[in-house]
């Protein structure tokens, strides 16, 4: 999928490719910037050709302004949900050309690649240009879809990896809008997905689950959230948008996290916790809201 930008700025001539966040930009990609994160906007000095809608009153240092198509306007969110929507069906368009294979009931398209070994049970979907390392085993139910997934996968019964994420703008009338979900899931080797998981796509983004991360049952995973190596999420668990979870933290039953927040490596956080700040590495965090209730032994 490629986009003209000069289709809404004739002083450029560059395609975007795909959709970032300013948190962690690519080149080639479109994103959106409001005032309240302006600074993050240094950001987009170490790539090239962005398409980026800012809010009214950032000042646009002039080195950036000539490497990318930076859009100054009211509601920076409400543009790219605009745009992003023109590019959700540019996709679906491409995507009408490929066609599934029946397999024992399942439903595997002639563009995913999956690797030697692998196990598919009946009543499984598996989308467009799905990469599924070898030896995975995908039981009933499960759907893959936007992913690219390592070796020694394990979906449970009813996973759903790749949905849409969650993510609402309001148009000029106050009515909600929803943002397509353009981004992928990007799955690193002996990952376990749970029954009944749901794995959002990254919107602005990739959401990334790194080696042995485990997840129990029920558990949701929000758009661009990043899991790092060795996570584990007991059943219930709930990861907001633009999470980041550090290497080896536990999530205890039910407990949930808010968007855009940290959690340290190490970090444990007690059954039914709702967490609605950043938690340091080495930490316990209990309640409802949660606080720190002791550093981890040995931590």
């Amino acid at each position: 999928m490629q986009y003209d930008v000069s289709r809404i700025d004739t002083d450029y001539h560059f395609n975007i490719t795909g959709v970032s966040y300013i948190g962690n930009p690519r080149s080639n990609t479109v994103m959106y910037i409001g005032r309240k994160i302006a600074e993050q906007l240094k950001k987009l000095e170490s790539v090239e050709q962005c398409l980026v809608f800012a809010e009214k009153g950032i000042e646009v240092p002039v080195a950036l302004r000539k490497k990318h198509a930076i859009l100054l306007v009211e509601n920076p969110q409400l543009e790219y949900a605009k745009l992003a929507i023109q590019l959700e069906r540019m996709q679906a368009e491409e995507d009408k050309k490929y066609r599934y294979s029946d397999s024992e009931e399942s439903h595997i398209s002639e563009t995913a690649v999956i690797g030697a070994g692998a196990y598919i049970e009946p009543g499984c979907f598996i989308g467009h240009h799905v990469i599924i390392g070898g030896n995975a085993v995908l039981l009933k139910g499960t759907v893959v879809k936007n992913a690219v997934i390592g070796d020694r996968f394990l979906a449970n019964e009813y996973a759903v990896i790749g949905a849409n994420g969650f993510t609402i703008a309001e148009d000029e009338e106050g009515n909600k809008v929803r943002i397509p979900s353009l981004g992928r899931v990007i799955i690193g080797n002996d990952v376990e997905v749970g029954a009944h998981n749901n794995v959002s796509r990254g919107s602005g983004g990739d959401t990334v689950l790194d080696d042995y991360v485990k997840l129990d049952a029920f558990v949701h995973i929000g758009h661009d959230a990043h899991l790092m190596k060795n996570v584990e999420v007991t059943a219930g668990g709930i990861v907001g948008g633009y999470d980041t979870v550090g290497e080896k933290a536990f999530l205890g039953l039910n407990a949930a996290l808010r968007n855009r927040i940290e959690i340290g490596d190490r970090a444990l956080l007690g059954m039914g916790a709702v967490v609605t700040k950043s938690v340091a590495k080495d930490t316990v965090v209990a309640g409802n809201p949660a606080k720190m209730f002791r550093a981890v032994s040995g931590g």
